[in-house]
């Protein structure tokens, strides 16, 4: 049996079962998330009912009918993994698509949106919410201080969405909710062999087995090539890394930095004017920010003559990410494969030069002038030097994205040995239990010693005000409705139908407003995850990392730095252009 092959179990009218193998990377994801809690993804949603005869919008009949509704619209959120010898395989059952389980939605009540935060952040630090049985899983938080507004708090696991998937299912979950009207369903049959596994969704689908095994083969011994540029060196932020560290459950917490709309305009214009993406431009943003801060405890005396050598010589390695959908069957990527539901994500290594630092490099920083603590901007890398830096990452994501064998590439038999490595460590953690790394006596190792080590992991998410509107249900004449003429390669599990015209008129009435979103993201021991995002035209840098080695404060330092690096080689003119004056 083929890993892309969904097969029928059981025929019995309204008990179908259907079932096939993970993936390589569904099952990385599905090893990281059931045995140490990575990769969960927890969405934090606040809304406001919009029309006061509407308090019903959050009773508990309409989100049961809606939830029932988004399950049987993407049934993989209903599947179940089981264990077999040959792996793991999903397991989807016709009862669990058709009816709710009690575990699916959970009422709650709270107080104040602090109190629902304190809610999301429990769930974060806290045993993991989901299980085998149960991969996604939401909570309702009524609001007792304004009957008119409440918070959606939906967890899913990685192994069956991303970014794309995630916007969707909470998308069409409000857009349901807040709908008199019930478009139709694909199919159970027809749409459960929508949901192939990456690896077996490409172009060449059609290729003999040897031959796909073949060209997988060729893709793992190329990543193994790339690898070797990552076996030593790098660095990142200072913190309390231990010996106990990789074996230790990471302590996720999240920083926000955001930019006002004139801002954030001012900044994208800028780099469409210089022919960069903000990725390419983030990274080198990043690593100047980094410089600062090194530079000032370096110059206040709190970084050793002996690390920062070492430092100054290292490269810097980044982990992005790469959004894979547009490399899967065309067929399937135009008629909602965009934005369905299903892990559809890579991983790409990129390699920056050393860390910026102009004079400081020379050693006699008595000849530098300071500007809180550390050498200006302009002294540690020119903003020719930043386009370069840009050209830089440019360079290395096209000539990923060129490559013939860009998904054999990453999704490459390595994520099942990393997979593998996470369970032997994962399983020490379950049997040790909190204690570990705990200890007193955990011994801490210096910088040097960490080999090789990732300075950040991340990318930008783009602008997520189309993927996440803000008002519902969603106007006739949006692209994403399910009352759109024209099908569009992002708006998934809808067949095509002719609505009639009530339900153009219901779905005129704005009837829920997104007051405030945002996701959480359950990360690995020392990860420090950076991204970016546009949301509501605001241009954001959020951080997740583990505060058991990084401290808030040395985090929100770094994110000061970058946002004043991000208004000095952006948010303003070069050269002989004339000073443009932002305030945030």
């Amino acid at each position: 049996m083929t890993s892309d092959s969904w097969t029928l179990l059981d025929s019995t009218p309204g008990r179908r079962i259907f079932f096939r193998p993970l993936g390589t990377t569904e099952t990385a994801f599905y090893r990281a998330g059931v045995l140490n809690n990575t990769a969960d993804t927890v969405m934090h949603i606040h809304l406001r009912i919009i029309q006061a005869n509407d308090e019903d919008i959050h009773s508990q009949s309409n989100i049961m009918r809606s939830w029932a509704s988004v399950k049987r619209r993407f049934p993989l959120i209903a599947a179940e993994v089981e264990e077999h010898e040959f792996g793991p395989c999903f397991v989807i059952r016709e009862e669990m698509v058709m009816n709710l389980r009690p575990e699916d939605v959970t009422f709650m009540e709270v107080n104040s949106f602090h109190h629902a935060e304190c809610f999301v952040n429990d769930i974060m630090d806290g045993p993991r919410r989901l299980s085998s049985q149960l991969l996604t899983r939401a909570y309702i938080l009524r609001r007792t201080d304004k009957i008119n507004h409440f918070h959606v708090v939906v967890v899913l696991a990685h192994c069956i969405t991303d970014t794309a998937g995630t916007s969707t299912v909470i998308r069409t979950f409000f857009d349901t909710l807040s709908s008199r009207i019930e478009p139709p369903y694909v199919p159970l049959g027809e749409r459960v062999h929508m949901y192939q596994a990456l690896e077996d969704n490409l172009d060449s689908g059609d290729l003999p087995l040897v031959k796909r095994r073949w060209r997988r083969a060729l893709g793992y011994a190329i990543d193994l090539v790339r690898m070797s540029q990552f076996k030593q060196g790098g660095h990142t932020i200072p913190g309390a890394f231990k010996e106990s560290t990789p074996h230790t459950p990471a302590k996720k917490r999240t920083h926000i930095s955001m930019f006002s709309r004139v801002v954030s305009s001012t900044i994208l214009t800028n780099c469409h004017r210089h022919s960069i993406t903000m990725n390419s431009a983030y990274y080198a943003l990043s690593q100047v920010a980094l410089a600062r801060v090194l530079c000032r405890r370096y110059l206040r005396g709190q970084i050793s003559k002996e690390e920062w050598e070492y430092r100054k010589r290292q490269p810097m390695y980044v982990l992005g990410l790469v959004n894979l959908r547009p490399y899967q069957d065309r067929d399937w990527f135009e008629t909602g494969g965009s934005g369905d539901i299903g892990v559809s994500v890579g991983h790409a290594r990129y390699v920056l030069p050393f860390m910026p630092l102009g004079e400081m490099s020379r050693g006699d920083s008595s000849r530098l002038e300071l500007v809180n603590g550390a050498p200006e901007f302009s002294a540690l890398m020119s903003f020719d030097r930043f386009l370069l830096r840009c050209a830089n990452v440019k360079a290395q994501t096209q000539k990923l994205l060129k490559h013939p064998r860009l998904v054999d590439i990453c999704t490459s038999n390595l994520r099942f040995h990393w997979a593998a490595s996470e369970k032997e460590t994962a399983l020490e953690w379950l049997e040790m239990g909190d204690s570990v790394g705990l200890e007193n006596g955990d011994k801490r190792v210096s910088i040097q010693s960490l080999n090789p080590i990732y300075t950040q992991v991340g990318a930008t998410l783009g602008n997520m005000d189309n993927l996440i509107p803000t008002t519902y249900p969603l106007p006739p004449e949006h692209y994403l409705s399910p009352l759109y003429s024209t099908p569009h390669a992002h708006r998934a599990g809808y067949p095509s139908w002719s609505p009639q015209a009530a339900a153009f008129e219901d779905a005129k009435t704005p009837r829920l407003h997104i007051e405030y979103w945002h996701p959480h993201l359950h990360i690995s021991p020392a990860e420090l995850y950076l991204g970016a995002s546009t949301v509501r035209q605001q241009l954001q840098y959020f951080a997740y990392y583990d505060q058991r080695v990084f401290s808030e404060k040395i985090v929100v330092e770094w994110l000061s730095e970058l946002k004043d690096a991000t208004l000095w080689y952006l948010g303003q003119p070069h050269g002989n252009e004339t000073l443009l004056q932002s305030k945030l």
